[in-house]
């Protein structure tokens, strides 16, 4: 939980938004020592540094920097299991009335996708809940099994549970505990966001799968070409710069932690 928690929180100066709130403080407060170019450096530090982030060349190269390293396959499996990463998914709690899908919900349709396709006879669905960001009833992996099984008539007897892992390395470690306890292979098709895909594999290998990457909800086109309007900021533009930037820092941090 401990690990949970300073990933979430320590790290939020480490963003663009934080970084840049950061620089406006402590513009404020060199501004109020009368340390006027100080302060000034700070402000003009913390505009340059949304400005970048914001727009779509520097987010585009963070973002493809990720999703390069594993293309999409034409054809995927046969392996002995599926292992779908959650975070696709909103768990059903007031307003809503059913399980819901996010930006990332192309993970839960590419699992069903190849499940259909017949690349894997079962799914494995690894996500617990991380209450200090959103309290739910259910975990993340039980709101997909249920998307899976309304809304694509998978059988539930084919999708297994694993409901305590926090990040991508419980990922790979409960996963692996509960193919353990069932005598399954550890020969996996994994799927989750091709952004997240290279830190995943890294940890999944690390702990002694075989795997076969199935990345979805790809971010950036390719190839693409640079556009006037690519100099304007935009919130979807410093959102992916974000998400990019979170893993870069977590293969660092996994790195540094022996964790891959």
């Amino acid at each position: 939980m401990l690990m949970s928690y300073l990933s979430n929180f320590l790290a939020l100066p480490l963003y663009p938004a934080g970084f840049a709130v950061l620089c406006i403080a402590a513009g404020i407060v060199a501004l109020l020592a009368q340390r006027r170019k100080t302060g000034l450096a700070f402000v003009i530090l913390s505009g340059a540094v949304l400005y970048g982030f914001s727009t779509g060349p520097l987010s585009y190269r963070l973002v493809r920097g990720l999703e390069e390293r594993y293309p999409p396959l034409p054809h995927v499996g046969p392996a002995p299991s599926i292992v779908l990463l959650t975070g696709g998914e909103i768990p059903r709690m007031p307003p809503r009335l059913y399980d819901e899908i996010n930006g990332a919900g192309d993970r839960i349709l590419y699992a069903a996708r190849l499940f259909k396709q017949g690349a894997a006879p079962r799914i494995v669905i690894t996500g617990g809940n991380l209450d200090f960001i959103r309290t739910s009833a259910s975990s993340q992996a039980e709101a997909s099994g249920r998307l899976l099984c309304g809304l694509f008539g998978i059988d539930s007897s084919r999708i297994l549970l694993e409901t305590k892992a926090r990040n991508t390395w419980e990922n790979g470690v409960y996963t692996r505990r509960l193919l353990d306890s069932l005598h399954l292979p550890l020969n996996i098709i994994l799927v989750t966001s091709a952004m997240h895909m290279p830190r995943a594999v890294q940890v999944f290998r690390k702990l002694g799968f075989t795997i076969e990457p199935a990345p979805a909800n790809f971010v950036a086109d390719a190839p693409r070409r640079p556009k006037v309007i690519d100099l304007f900021p935009s919130a979807a533009a410093l959102m992916n710069s974000s998400t990019a930037l979170h893993e870069w820092y977590g293969m660092a941090a996994y790195r540094l932690l022996g964790r891959v």
